[in-house]
């Protein structure tokens, strides 16, 4: 077999699991504060949903982001690149972090996404990634 037909095989290909992006939304001035026990409490329990992924063999990556107010949204329209201060999109709820699980079906990534604790102040989006 010649080198271009040659495809590497992902774990996830071989036992048939997908990788979904599990976008998380909440509103920033509901998450506690560092410094505070209700921040380590916090921090407690997303290591809690880390293990339990890990576990499952279904944790991908995963990262808390930044505050929305140290974004910059980058748009480029006829050439020219417009960088603006702030998110993409002013709502009630910001992206806060992200997820990507690999998982059976889209179903068992929103059981897992229901387990993240932002879940119970926000709202998350479970997308498939696009695998070609």
């Amino acid at each position: 077999m010649s080198s271009a037909r040659r495809r590497r095989l992902y774990l996830c290909e071989v036992i048939e699991m997908s990788k979904f992006m599990v976008l998380l939304y909440a509103p920033e001035s509901a998450l506690a504060r560092p410094g505070t026990p209700e921040f380590v409490a916090q921090n407690a329990a997303y290591g809690a949903v880390y293990e339990d992924f890990a576990k499952r063999g279904a944790f991908v990556a995963g990262d808390p982001l930044g505050a929305s107010a140290s974004a910059t949204s980058v748009r480029v329209r006829g050439g020219q690149q417009r960088d603006t201060s702030g998110p993409a999109v002013q709502s009630a709820e910001q992206l806060i972090g992200y997820y990507v699980l690999e998982c059976a079906d889209q179903k068992e990534a929103a059981q897992l996404a229901a387990t993240i604790p932002a879940a119970a102040i926000g709202t998350f989006e479970v997308r498939p990634v696009f695998v070609t």
